[in-house]
């Protein structure tokens, strides 16, 4: 059996803070892909060699509980998008572990949305499903902390 020592400092994936909005429920994986660059040697013209080039960011999916709070938050932001105003965002994450200590801080610098969805689960009617709102966002550099 571990000691509370040790299980303090596991990370728990579900464990996270997001200052996008309130109502963030799940985070897609974060990606990055390093594309490799020709480099060439003066002296050597034949020999080929393959350095990394800049990092290529992926798209990250935010779910979102639907709340009028968050739903607001997230359609001006749109909004201010598509009427072609510069309405970039930095959004932190901050990865918990089990003691609620900040383990990790990933930095999405200049961030816009690129799509929207509203899921509806549960079309049944009833007063107590809850929708989601699942929203992308395009990554220009993240720094991790």
């Amino acid at each position: 059996m571990a000691s509370p020592k040790d299980m303090r400092s596991k990370v728990y994936a579900s464990y996270f803070k997001c200052d996008l909005c309130k109502h963030v429920s799940e985070i897609s994986p974060i990606t990055s892909r390093f594309p490799k660059v020709k480099a060439s040697d003066s002296r050597h013209y034949d020999y080929k060699r393959f350095q990394p080039g800049q990092p290529q960011y992926g798209n990250i999916n935010f779910t979102i509980i639907d709340h009028d709070e968050s739903r607001k938050e997230i359609k001006a932001w749109m909004k201010d998008c598509y009427e072609g105003k510069d309405a970039r965002k930095d959004i932190t994450i901050e990865v918990l572990n089990q003691a609620g200590d900040t383990v990790r801080t990933f930095n999405l610098i200049d961030t816009f949305p690129v799509a929207l969805d509203y899921v509806d689960v549960g079309s049944g009617g009833d007063s107590g499903t809850v929708g989601k709102i699942r929203l992308e966002v395009r990554v220009n550099r993240i720094d991790m902390a």
